[in-house]
């Protein structure tokens, strides 16, 4: 087993980065934020998507994308993670791409994969309380689906939706909603992160496609999974841009006539960041490899990943802060960006505890 990116990988890792240094840096990010983090820079997404076909990088070759591993894509979201380059790769390569691939229904993805993969049409899932007792959540029937989806990830720009609902028996579906269709009102959200765009989603009397899935909960848990690890590519390439930035500015602060990284509780400090950097690769990495060829250790690779990354990236961007003293809590300074990140990407799936009870009970604890 390597967990060592190979020299394709480290390629497509050094192409990604290029081209969202040109297309996204973090000045079109704030540029994004000032106008209300709506208007995605539609530029990066089409040199992504058209020019270097990543828009299709998880899908299988067989619904026009390119074929590549969970590893590649986990590749091209770390390298989105450490920039916060903002575009729909997450929400619609692999939340709304990876739920059609999870579930069992063919004719949808035939219908709706090799669009995605050219970057032509952007789709999105929306998670809901499928608790028949609850009252939120997204209920269907005859009448269409009725409910609430209190975020979406790119819920204002997505062209469709995967929503999880229930039916009158209290059964998990799943069904695909057009976001042009009636009976769907798309209201933006105020993110603790600004870099992304999310929207709440309510569902009044709308029309939807259901989606077929044999085993509902099962199907649920794989695209869980896929999301797990995508998000904890994306929080380690945050940590490791979290460390460059302190170890960078520890070089060059002086303090006391000598720089301030040659103190020893600073060193220490940084060091206990770069261990976090080690094992936080070694997880992402390990649950790449298990996607692409072990799936049945998928889960928990997936699962430990994101449980970990979305404790220490709060941490370690704290610690940075810290590191760099008063200039960090300054908006000129970018260090709250990713800040924000840290803390509110680790929410999307419901914060690291209950990752970390699939965790022990798949360990049979």
């Amino acid at each position: 087993m390597t967990l060592v990116l190979t020299d394709e990988q480290e390629e497509l890792r050094s192409s990604v980065r290029k081209v969202i240094a040109a297309k996204c840096s973090l000045e079109r990010v704030r540029s994004f934020v000032a106008g209300g983090g709506v208007d995605q820079p539609q530029d990066l997404w089409t040199a992504m998507a058209q020019q270097m076909g990543l828009a299709g990088i998880a899908i299988p070759d067989k619904y026009g994308g390119t074929g590549s591993g969970i590893r590649e894509a986990a590749v091209v979201t770390e390298e989105l993670g450490r920039s916060l380059a903002v575009t729909p790769f997450l929400s619609s390569i692999v939340l709304g791409g990876q739920a059609l691939l999870a579930l069992d229904d063919e004719t949808a993805r035939q219908d709706y994969l090799p669009s995605i993969a050219d970057g032509s049409v952007r789709m999105t899932y929306a998670w809901s309380d499928h608790d028949p007792t609850s009252k939120s959540g997204v209920r269907s029937g005859p009448a269409g689906l009725t409910g609430t989806v209190p975020f979406a990830l790119d819920g204002l720009t997505a062209d469709h939706i995967v929503v999880e609902t229930v039916d009158a028996g209290g059964e998990l579906e799943f069904h695909l909603v057009s976001t042009t269709a009636p009976g769907l009102t798309r209201t933006e959200l105020v993110s603790a992160d600004p870099t992304r765009s999310v929207a709440r989603l309510d569902f009044d009397g709308t029309p939807s496609r259901q989606l077929r899935s044999v085993d509902p909960e099962s199907t649920r848990s794989r695209i869980i999974d896929h999301a797990a690890h995508a998000l904890a590519a994306e929080q380690l390439g945050g940590i490791i841009r979290s460390v460059e930035l302190t170890v960078e500015y520890a070089k060059m602060r002086v303090q006391f006539g000598r720089s301030i990284g040659s103190f020893q509780a600073v060193k220490h400090r940084l060091a206990d960041m770069y261990s976090v950097v080690e094992l936080a690769t070694g997880l992402v990495r390990d649950a790449g490899r298990a996607g692409d060829e072990d799936p049945a250790a998928f889960a928990l690779a997936a699962r430990s990943a994101f449980a970990y990354c979305s404790r220490q990236y709060p941490r370690l961007a704290r610690e940075m802060i810290q590191l760099h003293g008063g200039i960090a809590y300054t908006w000129e300074h970018d260090a709250h960006f990713y800040y924000k990140r840290a803390h509110a990407s680790g929410q999307i799936l419901g914060g690291p505890e209950p990752h970390e009870d699939v965790v022990a009970t798949l360990l049979g604890f």
